[in-house]
């Protein structure tokens, strides 16, 4: 699991000031550029913001956004990093995976599955939190939301039950199953709910909005989760790219303090990389880029001391076959040279997290364990460099509304995200 760095122990995949100037650059873009949102929306959160804050968010009716100023930046960046500890270090599960896969093939989840799961995280000490890895309501017919929300809550039960007090994130969407978790939170149990806010375009999702809001005024910590895909609804370089995934990510966790003070949030940014070569364009969760992505994030949010949860699928294989062993091998062997809070997703997912396997968890589990004592001797990556021009790519991305015909992207399509 990872270790406090201590004192240079670990590499650096991107320098002190590389990670400062994205995070800087984060911040510029929700102080001058800000968040869309409809005046629905708009007022949904005006009405919910804590009276002392309130203040704190600027919206601008003509612009259709709001914004935050650097102060208020500055003081709710304050309160999150007081509640750091909440969060645990090591691994977590992660993704709403469609499909679970056993020996018989891909199949819908059920609730033994997520009990086992469930079980396993318990178990391991490597594993320090679950958000589940698959949808067990991924059959529910989105309307029948008793259904739904009776799902939520024995998922919940489930993992409360069997992983031994540690962090428990499920996804959750219904009022009862907002209330429920926050019933064990208020019990003194660890959970948070993993949430985002912003879809795309640093625009605020009229969909996601309400269960923020909910689980937000709830007092439930929350895993703010931001997905930007590099060429499609984010810029095609490494630098940019994380500069748009942090400022999603931190504008979650800093409306969270307007509506309530103090709440624990964590940045969960997990951008990705498309291969715009093929016609396609499949997403590369399990490419070596794809990892080096990840982590500069981890490092910005540790070095401004926030907690901070990335993702890392190890391989980029269909199913966990021998050279998908090797390629996890080969991620296990770096991703513990450099320093991060909590990553996801490495264990029991195919390349795409279409699909997941416990089977296949539980045998990369044992892998890290051989290799976190014996270490492939796998070659140091080159330094994250800042890309000069990856702002205004960003601007003019959002602007546009669209990523794919930028010059920015063009340019960099084949050169960026190289393994």
């Amino acid at each position: 699991m990872p270790e406090e760095n201590t004192g240079g122990a670990r590499l650096r995949y991107g320098s002190e000031e590389l990670c400062a100037r994205i995070h800087e650059d984060a911040l510029v873009l929700l102080e001058s550029m800000g968040v869309k949102a409809s005046p629905a929306v708009a007022e949904k959160i005006r009405r919910v913001l804590d009276p002392g804050e309130a203040r704190h968010l600027l919206w601008s009716p003509e612009a259709g956004r709001f914004y935050l100023s650097r102060e208020a930046m500055d003081a709710c960046l304050d309160r999150i990093r007081q509640s750091r500890e909440y969060w645990p270090r090591g691994f977590g599960t992660g993704g709403m995976a469609a499909y679970i896969t056993d020996s018989n093939g891909p199949r819908s989840p059920v609730m033994a599955d997520m009990e086992r799961l469930c079980r396993f995280v318990g178990e391991t000490d490597e594993l320090t939190c679950i958000q589940s890895s698959f949808n067990p309501g991924s059959r529910i017919k989105k309307d029948d939301i008793q259904k739904r929300a009776e799902t939520e809550c024995a998922c919940i039960d489930l993992m409360i039950r069997h992983t031994r007090g540690k962090l428990v994130t499920p996804t959750i969407r219904t009022d009862e199953g907002i209330r429920y978790l926050a019933a064990y939170h208020q019990k003194g149990h660890k959970v948070g709910a993993a949430l985002s806010i912003i879809s795309t375009f640093l625009t605020i999702s009229e969909e996601m909005a309400d269960p923020f809001i909910r689980t937000v005024t709830a007092g439930v910590p929350i895993l703010m989760n931001s997905m930007p895909i590099a060429g499609l609804t984010g810029p095609c370089s490494m630098s940019s790219l994380a500069t748009l995934a942090h400022a999603e990510a931190l504008f979650g966790m800093l409306l969270a303090q307007l509506i309530r003070p103090g709440i624990p949030s964590i940045n969960a940014a997990m951008p990705t990389v498309a291969d715009m070569t093929r016609k396609d364009m499949p997403l590369k969760f399990g490419s070596r880029s794809n990892t080096l992505l990840n982590i500069l994030i981890a490092e910005v949010n540790c070095g401004i001391g926030l907690p901070a949860c990335q993702s890392a699928c190890s391989h980029s294989r269909d199913s966990f076959d021998k050279d998908a062993e090797l390629e996890s091998a080969a991620t296990f062997s770096l991703i513990n040279r450099f320093d991060y809070h909590i990553l996801r997703h490495l264990f029991g997912f195919s390349s795409q997290l279409n699909d997941f396997s416990i089977d296949d968890m539980e045998k990369q589990v044992a892998l890290y364990r051989r290799i976190r004592r014996n270490p492939l001797a796998v070659r140091n990556p080159e330094p994250a460099v800042y890309d000069p021009q990856g702002f205004e790519a960003i601007i003019e991305g959002i602007e546009r509304g669209d990523f794919r015909s930028l010059d920015h992207t063009l340019k960099h399509v084949g050169r960026s995200f190289v393994d």
